[in-house]
This record gives structure tokens, C-alpha cells and sequence, in this order.
């Protein structure tokens, strides 16, 4: 059963001399780079506010006739163990069209397909790290921290820089939209999940860029952000996230105990 559970799940798949003192040595404000004051700021104010609802849309193609896109809508919370959260997701491969309900904890993972055969009473399969592989082969959809906002993972100062920024309205909120150039080599070298490490090399390998972009407000809240993988001008992966309700309660607990069991423990 569980096998079946996951597999009705497509799962998808960058000084000078002299006597002349020399100046006064820069300020930490003075030597950061546009992207790393940008990364920063956005850190501090999720950081700050904590919580967010989103919606995110995701593109994946092998180039040719086979796509597969996918939605998440939902709600994140970031704590000290990383950034939670409890949402819907829905993959469409071809018109065949699935449903899951996903909460994504620190140490569990409860996961409850549409449609799914369960055990009498029960609506969740609870999930640990030494079983949830092909549940967290999915979540890798969203980009490198496999979880709704890895498009922003792309912000890293050693591994990109700003192309270029411009002023915007997003629902009628004005924002600066940054468009940032990923080094698919350098970006690939600093990620921890050595799946999505190998995954970044090999785009690499086969000429696939990495475009990354933030719609962030005037308090450095990030409201938008996207990533683009392309390959000879054409787009072959993207996920776009929308945030809102910053800072606002949101629900992102696990499943009662009652209504879930334990992934191994589903009948074959």
C-alpha cells in the first residue's frame, strides 16, 4: 500500500607603497555586495515575522512532450528547527491530476493522498527521515531546502550576483524586483542535500542556467520570488511563489494521533 500511495505521485525530476598611511580599512557595510545586503535583509525579516501563507506554481519539463506542474498552497512558520509547514499539493502529468495533504515537521512527515485506501479511522501516513524518500523527492520540487521559499536559496552572495533591479507594483504594493544570475557550479558546492548537490552539477554539465528573482517591499519582506532553470533558450523547470499574511497565526501542528499511522505499517 504504501508503494501505491507514493507512486500515484509523479515525482519531478546552478596597496600601494610609500610613506602615505594607508587608508582605514573598509566597514562590513562597506564590502558587502548588493546580493549579500539583499540576502540578509530578507533573512532578518522572516526571521522577524516568522510566519506566511503562500502559493506556489511549478513547471517541470524533460524537454519534450512530458510536463508535469504542480501547485502549493499553504502555510510555513520558521523556528528554530528550520521552516515547517502544512499544505495542500496538487501534480498534474498529462492530465492525470492528484491530490496531497502534506505537513512537513522537524522530525515527521505526515502525508494524505486523495483517494487513498487507509486503515479504518485513519487519514495520515506518518513518515520519519529513514522512510519519507520518495515524499521528500517530491518536496524537492520546490528548490534546494525542499520546502515553499527555496526559490530564495538562490540569493547566496558567493554563488550569484544582481543583473539588474527595477521599481514595481505587486498588487498594489510597490516593490523592487531583482533579477539574479546563479552560478550553477558555485551553487551546486554549497548545498547540503547531496541528491540536490549531484542534481546541480549535472545541470551544470548539460548547459542548464539558473535565473533566480525577488519582489521584495521597502522593509526588505520578500512577496514574490522565482526561479527559472533554461536549457537553449527554453524554459525546463520554474517554480513561482507568492507570500502573504506575514507574521499572522497559522496552523502548522501534527495531524491528531488518532486519525494517522505509522508509513510502515500500511498493508501492502
Amino acid at each position: 500500500m504504501r508503494r501505491r500511495l507514493l507512486a500515484a505521485i509523479p515525482l519531478a525530476l546552478l596597496v600601494a607603497c610609500g610613506s602615505t598611511p594607508p587608508p582605514p580599512a573598509p566597514t562590513t557595510s562597506q564590502v558587502k555586495g548588493e546580493l549579500a545586503v539583499l540576502a540578509e535583509r530578507i533573512a532578518q525579516r522572516r526571521a522577524e515575522l516568522k510566519t506566511a501563507r503562500f502559493h506556489t506554481d511549478g513547471f517541470a519539463s524533460d524537454g519534450g512532450a512530458t510536463e508535469v506542474r504542480n501547485t502549493a498552497d499553504g502555510a510555513i512558520s520558521q523556528t528554530a528547527d528550520g521552516v515547517l509547514g502544512a499544505f495542500t499539493m496538487g501534480v498534474d502529468t498529462g492530465g492525470a491530476a492528484r491530490k496531497i495533504d502534506l505537513v512537513v515537521l522537524k522530525d515527521a512527515l505526515y502525508a494524505h493522498l486523495d483517494g487513498a485506501a487507509m486503515p479504518a479511522g485513519k487519514k495520515w501516513a506518518q513518515y520519519t527521515e529513514a522512510n519519507a524518500g520518495e515524499i521528500s523527492g517530491l518536496l524537492r520540487g520546490f528548490g534546494p531546502s525542499s520546502m515553499a521559499g527555496a526559490e530564495l536559496d538562490y540569493l547566496e552572495p558567493t554563488a550569484a550576483l544582481v543583473l539588474r533591479k527595477a521599481s514595481e507594483q505587486l498588487d498594489g504594493t510597490p516593490v523592487t524586483r531583482y533579477d539574479i544570475a546563479v552560478d550553477t557550479v558555485k551553487i551546486a558546492k554549497l548545498l547540503d542535500d547531496p541528491d540536490i548537490q549531484l542534481q546541480h552539477t549535472q545541470l551544470a554539465e548539460y548547459g542548464v542556467t539558473i535565473t533566480a528573482f525577488a519582489w521584495v517591499d521597502d522593509t526588505g519582506l520578500p512577496l514574490k520570488a522565482e526561479y527559472r532553470f533554461e536549457q537553449d533558450g527554453k524554459v525546463v523547470k520554474s517554480s513561482t511563489t507568492r507570500f502573504t499574511d506575514w507574521g499572522t497565526p497559522v496552523d502548522v501542528a501534527a495531524p491528531p494521533t488518532a486519525e494517522t499511522v505509522p508509513a510502515d505499517q500500511l498493508p501492502e
